[in-house]
């Protein structure tokens, strides 16, 4: 007699997905919560939702969360782009020095990021003539730096196994670079694209130290927003937990909307291999 486990595989799944998921129910139940409600019964439905806790959030997070859309959206946009570019020299074009110039890139991989911070934070503050220093781009081009060795590895990768009979009869009739990164590589792969951009949105979506270093006040991100207003909520102890819980809530949007309209490329390129190492 042959023992299916296919019950008890249901039943495991079943289980880790309520423990993934009980901590976004946790934050969601008490973002609706006064500080009575929260005290006493932290664990199930408010009995009144106090709508004015995201009111309170929204006047909060409202402008950082505009100011962390700019600076990711540029910086994935620009580590995208000249990523691919640069996977696209190393994979298509022959020219002298291509491999030791690959390997030079992969070895930036092996560089601890926080080595770097104070060299990046004095070299930015000498962009100051430049007006750059505090500002958008003061973030926004060391994102695009930071994001090269790894997207430049995962997109030659994939475009290795892309068929060269498709270039090479695009060249025959007298197509150029250009017109073949354009017209051939970029749509076979837009499935890579995606996951390198959604691999590359989250850490700099989540990022604080970066942030803390080189931005302005007026240019703050979501992230030191939110730092912000948790050592608010702890001075006034429980009172403001309520707002706190739903500013947390907000600052989760942007990223699923992001999943909802690129998972599926992203699972395809994941499925595909292009995040294989």
């Amino acid at each position: 007699m042959r023992i299916s486990f296919e019950p008890v595989k249901h039943v495991v799944l079943i289980i880790l997905a309520l423990v993934a998921l009980f901590p976004i129910y946790f934050l969601v139940v008490n973002s609706a919560k006064d500080e009575l409600q929260f005290t006493r019964d932290p664990l199930f439905l408010p009995e009144t939702f106090r709508w004015e806790n995201y009111s309170k959030a929204w006047d909060t997070v409202a402008r950082p969360i505009v100011n962390s859309t700019i600076i990711v959206t540029a910086s994935v946009a620009g580590i995208v782009v000249l990523s691919s570019l640069s996977a696209y020299a190393f994979s298509i074009l022959r020219f002298p020095g291509r491999r030791l110039l690959f390997m030079l890139v992969f070895v930036l991989l092996l560089i601890p990021s926080v080595l770097t911070l104070i060299p990046l934070y004095l070299q930015i503050k000498r962009l100051d003539v430049l007006g750059i220093s505090g500002g958008y781009w003061s973030l926004i081009l060391p994102y695009i730096a930071a994001g090269q060795a790894f997207s430049i590895f995962v997109l030659k990768t994939f475009f290795d196994g892309i068929s060269r009979d498709l270039i090479d009869a695009a060249r025959v009739d007298g197509a150029g670079d250009i017109w073949v990164y354009t017209n051939i590589v970029m749509p076979l792969s837009v499935p890579v694209l995606a996951a390198v951009a959604i691999v590359n949105f989250i850490p700099l979506w989540n990022d604080y130290l970066l942030p803390s270093l080189l931005l302005g006040n007026s240019y703050r991100t979501l992230t030191m927003a939110l730092v912000t207003f948790q050592g608010s909520a702890q001075s006034h102890s429980a009172s403001n937990f309520g707002a706190l819980m739903a500013s947390y809530a907000l600052a989760c949007i942007p990223l699923g909307i992001v999943f909802a309209f690129l998972m599926r490329y992203y699972v395809e390129g994941l499925t595909s291999g292009a995040l294989k190492l």
